[in-house]
């Protein structure tokens, strides 16, 4: 699993443009069962009886949030915009690579703090945001253009206590857990027919899961995604969610009550420790879009716990990973749709 992570989150695919990471999912999946891509880079696996009434679908996003090339000025910086929900806080100093004709690092301008008149010391605008590649502003423009895309340039590394960092675990972790899935349902002769979606763009519109969902007019659905974990700061209703304590399952308004309730006997049943997270209404997740799609769709979200969301540096428990893996292929084999 750890291997599977790092490969994952080495592999570029910034919302809307997703090939690359596409390519990789396709050509994993293909031992598992049947695999397609479709023209907006869905991924899209079946297994299973694929001649059977009905249908679970099972969907996490493939795409990561990054930035976008808005212009160039007469030094050769790079003036960039979110691609994503960025957190802007984060970005100065932060080394990245930019998507030009080849792929250049940079690193995002910072405000020395000795010339800093105290007005910086805030949290960077979006519209204030430059990237220096070090080249001069001809070589620049010969090489990158308005509309390019880039990347947090940052390893995945590996932490004490079964615990990964990396730029993409949003939510290349859930993609890490459904190609479990599949791996372990490959082995044995299932009664329903699975389909996996790995979904484009949802990072910025929900493309993927709104015209997919459609297209294969599931009967219920497992949404995978990453959620809020316990760190220094976090109150409330998220200050109990522990990384390697098992993925969340949220109740929500939005998703069915009865294929939740399911899945946590599942989990019980099996031994799998589960956590929960409240989402009174949208719960941000593809699911979203899934659950009224077409005639609806009966939808649950599993969401594995997460730090430092929407960074260079999120953080999951490869423990969590396996768990939820390990819980939809329980509820596959104990259940079916």
């Amino acid at each position: 699993m750890k291997d599977l992570l790092f490969k994952l989150c080495n592999c570029d695919g910034i919302s809307g443009k997703e090939s690359n990471i596409a390519d990789m999912c396709c050509k994993i999946l293909s031992q598992y069962g049947e695999v397609q891509k479709d023209y907006n880079n869905n991924v899209i696996a079946v297994l299973g009886n694929k001649n059977a009434d009905k249908t679970l679908l099972l969907d996490a996003h493939i795409d990561q949030i990054g930035l976008i090339v808005t212009d160039i000025d007469k030094n050769g910086f790079l003036k960039v915009d979110k691609c994503g929900g960025i957190d802007c806080r984060t970005l100065p100093g932060s080394p990245v690579k930019v998507f030009g004709n080849e792929v250049y690092d940079g690193v995002i301008c910072c405000m020395p703090p000795h010339l800093s008149d105290g007005n910086e010391d805030k949290a960077i605008e979006i519209d204030k945001t430059w990237i220096d590649i070090g080249l001069p502003v001809d070589i620049v423009k010969k090489n990158v253009s308005i509309g390019d895309v880039v990347l947090f340039n940052s390893n995945p590394k590996f932490l004490l206590n079964n615990l990964i960092t990396s730029p993409a675990l949003d939510n290349r972790a859930g993609v890490a857990a459904l190609i479990k899935v599949c791996e372990l349902i490959s082995k044995v002769e299932i009664d329903c027919r699975v389909v996996v979606l790995l979904s484009c763009q949802e990072e910025t519109y929900g493309t993927g899961a709104k015209t997919k969902s459609f297209d294969i007019n599931p009967d219920k659905c497992i949404c995978v995604d990453v959620s809020f974990a316990n760190q220094i700061g976090i109150n409330d209703s998220y200050a109990n969610i522990e990384l390697g304590k098992g993925p969340m399952l949220c109740y929500s308004s939005t998703l069915d009550r009865e294929l939740t309730d399911v899945l946590k006997n599942v989990a019980d049943e099996n031994n799998i420790s589960v956590q929960t997270e409240v989402c009174p209404g949208r719960t941000g997740t593809n699911a979203d879009h899934i659950s009224v799609s077409k005639n609806g769709v009966k939808t649950a979200v599993l969401s594995i716990p997460q730090r430092n969301m929407h960074t260079q540096s999120e953080i999951v428990s490869i423990n969590d990973v396996e768990d939820t893996a390990q819980l939809i292929y329980n509820y596959i084999i104990s259940v079916g749709v």
